[in-house]
C-alpha cells in the first residue's frame, strides 16, 4: 500500500474517532443511552490511532534525515 493511500486512510479513521468523541459527548450531555460507551471507545480509538500515526511519522522523518545526511 502506498504511503499516500495509507495517510488518507489514517486521516479518515482519526476523523471517524473524533466524530465518535463528539457524538458521545452530545449523548452524554443529553443523557441519552450509550453516551459513555461512545465517548470511551472514541477516546481509546483516537489514542491508539494517534500513537500509531506519530510512530509512523517518526519513521518517515528518520528515513528522510538519513537520506539527507548520506547525500551531503
Amino acid at each position: 500500500m502506498s504511503n499516500e493511500l495509507f495517510g488518507k486512510i489514517m486521516k479518515s479513521l482519526l476523523f471517524v474517532s473524533s466524530l465518535a468523541i463528539l457524538a458521545g459527548a452530545l449523548f452524554k450531555l443529553q443523557h441519552w443511552a450509550y453516551g459513555v460507551q461512545m465517548l470511551t471507545y472514541g477516546i481509546i480509538a483516537n489514542l491508539v490511532l494517534s500513537g500509531y500515526e506519530i510512530s509512523r511519522l517518526r519513521r518517515i522523518i528518520s528515513k528522510f534525515e538519513k537520506e539527507k545526511s548520506e547525500g551531503v
